[in-house]
């Protein structure tokens, strides 16, 4: 490219379509790396779509896992980075991976009626969730240790910078004024990109599984610790932390454990369902 373009990624399926702005292609040939048994991208096909704009769709042999888009200045080049999923022992299937495991704020954070702060709650269910993911042989990044602020951003570019295999953010929910909780509270899980709703899906099933709460399900939802691309990444609502019985429930240490162990659980079933092929 003579310029740094603008671009916008798209998934859909097995395919990752890449849309540059102002520019043009015309590619006089186009190698596909691998094997016919073994590569990642099956087929290539793009499309100028106008004048000043071109779409590229990669076909996969499997639904995306992660991607990373940047622009290379020594070369004056776009790069898109597919990766591959990890290789998955199904009897242990944590064993070797990194996980990054986010404790949710601050700045910002709900309170309960106690006065418990979300920041001050979810720290000790991600430390939790860091001793239960290291006993099942797994590497753990944390992106907050203390009461420290950490930028949303950066706890992103911490997570792949570990080369993680899958980002979490531990919080806990709020409603807004004129909501009443007593009625609408659960559990829930956000995601942003296609590819992190498996891993969302598995996790929400165990926290249902085991608060034994109203299932308020998972969603889409445009939020920073769930943008990177490189890894599944989601961000678990495990409990309303403005209702008293759930606040007390973050107070105890059995309460704790059972958010903690959800994850995990969870966590391990989606890379389980990747060593089986599913």
């Amino acid at each position: 490219l003579g310029d740094r373009a603008p671009y916008q990624l798209l998934e859909r399926g097995r395919d990752v379509v890449l849309v540059l702005y102002g520019s043009t292609l015309s590619p006089d040939i186009l190698p596909i790396w691998g094997t016919a048994s073994d590569s990642l991208v099956r087929q290539v096909v793009w499309e100028q779509e106008a004048t000043d704009r071109v779409r590229l769709t990669l076909r996969l042999a499997r639904e995306p896992y992660g991607y990373l888009a940047f622009w290379d200045p020594a070369r004056n080049a776009f790069v898109l980075r597919l990766r591959r999923p990890p290789a998955i022992d199904a009897r242990t299937p944590l064993r070797g991976l990194t996980i990054a495991v986010d404790a949710g704020h601050p700045p910002g954070g709900a309170t309960g009626p106690t006065g418990l702060w979300e920041p001050v709650a979810v720290l000790p269910v991600a430390e939790r969730v860091r001793d239960l993911l290291q006993a099942r042989g797994a590497r753990v990044v944390m992106t907050r240790t203390t009461a420290e602020p950490v930028p949303l951003g950066d706890r992103g570019i911490a997570a792949r910078r570990a080369d993680a295999h899958a980002f979490v953010s531990i919080h806990l929910n709020a409603f807004p004024d004129g909501v009443n909780p007593f009625t609408n509270a659960g559990t829930s899980t956000l995601f942003f990109h296609q590819h992190s709703e498996p891993l969302a899906r598995l996790v929400q099933r165990e926290m249902v599984r085991r608060f034994r709460i109203r299932d308020l399900g998972i969603h889409y939802q445009n939020l920073a610790v769930a943008r990177p691309p490189w890894m599944p990444a989601i961000l678990t609502e495990g409990l309303f932390l403005m209702v008293p019985e759930q606040e007390a429930a973050l107070r105890s240490p059995e309460g704790r454990e059972l958010y903690a162990r959800a994850v995990v659980d969870g966590v391990e079933a989606y890379f389980r369902g990747l060593a089986d092929g599913r």
